[in-house]
């Protein structure tokens, strides 16, 4: 029996209309318009520009075929066609299971559709057909804010940096010199070319290409005034000399973050990890501080989508 997308319409219909508003007072032109609000119709869609990124998420316990698959597909597009009155070439659509290992280093396609979107003054290019990510990750925007606010004459480490969002937004900030480290070296040209779009100067900054886990135990202490680190929940790319657990490794890498702060130094640490438990034990020579609501957007709306935390030395360490 056909499904009834009427709910799903009508919601949509809501959110669009209000997030299109808002979006337009806060300069911004990706964001997200549906976040799984309905439980029987468990995709997001997201506006980037002119055009729409839509996850399919696949539950758990759920088995579909092919058919099925694109049946969802094209009842979800003609909904999402009628409602924002855009064209089919516009909507861009990604079925997104549970990811493990490098899936989040592979190309998808070949198509190399990229065009740029305009967050808050600076612009970034976005891709919603090469890979299983758009190059832009949307619920980190609050964040990427608190760290060009922070950043002004400080030398900025950004690990992980996949496009370097966040080392833009410090080099815009000021920053005396952001350093991007991330093993795949298309997304740190790609972080590269984000620098040149908004004409920063990318030679006045690094771009590394490293096993972050190895350049972590290796990089001199007391570097840095500032470091970003966003690990994947899960990696164990052929480039990688171990396997990354974001869980069983976050003690680890703070720990080895913060010997390359400097005194008085921050660290923005997230991860998008939803069962993510923080070992406070193992770190309380640190002062954590869970920045978690501060740091979700209002137009994502589910709980515990990432969890972010602003850690800092006791002032013991510091003295």
């Amino acid at each position: 029996m056909p499904r009834d997308y009427t709910a799903f319409a009508n919601r949509l219909r809501k959110m669009a209309r209000h997030y299109d508003k808002w979006a337009r007072r806060q300069e911004l032109e990706a964001y997200r318009i549906y976040d799984a609000d309905l439980d029987e119709f468990p995709i997001t869609v997201d506006r980037y520009g002119e055009q729409l990124y839509v996850a399919v998420y696949h539950r758990r316990g759920e088995n579909w075929d092919e058919t099925e698959w694109q049946d969802r597909k094209l009842a979800y597009r003609d909904v999402l066609m009628e409602v924002l009155e855009l064209g089919r070439d516009q909507i861009f659509f990604k079925l997104r299971k549970r990811q493990s290992g490098s899936n989040q280093y592979e190309k998808l396609s070949i198509v190399q559709r990229e065009f740029t979107v305009v967050e808050h003054d600076l612009g970034f290019i976005v891709n919603l057909t090469d890979y299983l990510d758009t190059g832009l990750f949307l619920d980190h925007r609050q964040t990427r804010m608190m760290v060009a606010k922070a950043a002004r004459d400080k030398l900025v480490c950004n690990l992980f940096a996949y496009t370097c969002s966040f080392s833009v937004y410090a080099a815009a900030g000021g920053a005396r010199r952001v350093d991007s480290v991330d093993l795949s070296n298309t997304y740190l040209q790609w972080g590269r070319r984000n620098f040149e779009l908004n004409d920063i100067n990318a030679e006045e900054h690094r771009f590394i290409k490293a096993d972050v886990l190895q350049w972590l135990a290796e990089a001199p202490a007391a570097t840095y005034d500032l470091i970003v680190l966003d690990p994947p929940t899960f990696s164990n790319s052929k480039m990688m000399q171990d396997v990354l657990d974001t869980q069983r490794d976050h003690v680890q890498l703070i720990q080895q973050s913060m010997r390359l702060l400097r005194p008085g130094g921050t660290l923005y640490f997230s991860t998008n990890y939803r069962k993510f438990r923080l070992d406070e034990d193992a770190l309380q020579g640190f002062r954590v501080k869970n920045i978690t609501k501060q740091t979700l957007p209002p137009d994502f709306r589910k709980r515990n989508l990432h969890q972010s935390y602003r850690i800092e030395f006791s002032r013991d360490d510091e003295a």
